[in-house]
């Protein structure tokens, strides 16, 4: 289990690297605001110190799946006031490709705040 633990740790930095970087590039080519900005900073820096939390301790899985939690409804409300945009027919391209983008990539986040909501789990003794 520690070292499934490690390996998703490790996945959880390097998906919120990823973030980081093309949410930047995002935000440097399309002009979003820094008050659409700060909330994936956030997600970011909750992902990491999660990520790294949890491998210096795996007792601190929590705060991961809360990194996850946040992540994910970020992840979805960034997806569906795309998708609302879209279905009113006021959406640009950028936002209709972005909107594609979300939805291709939101099961990660899904599955990972659900791995990590299962690891925080009580465990069961044993007698």
């Amino acid at each position: 289990m520690r070292s499934f633990l490690y390996k998703f740790s490790i996945f959880t930095i390097s998906i919120a690297l990823v973030h980081f970087t093309l949410e930047t590039l995002y935000t440097l080519k399309f002009g979003q605001t820094f008050a659409g900005y700060l909330p994936d900073l956030i997600a970011v820096a909750l992902l990491i110190t999660g990520g790294y939390l949890t491998i210096k301790d795996s007792n601190t899985v929590g705060v991961l799946c809360g990194a996850w939690g946040f992540a994910l409804c970020l992840h979805y409300r960034s997806w569906a006031w795309r998708f609302d945009d879209v279905i009113d027919g006021t959406a640009t391209e950028i936002v209709e490709i972005t909107m594609y983008v979300l939805g291709f990539t939101m099961p990660i986040s899904i599955i990972s705040f659900i791995i990590t909501l299962v690891l925080c789990l009580p465990k069961k003794e044993e007698h």
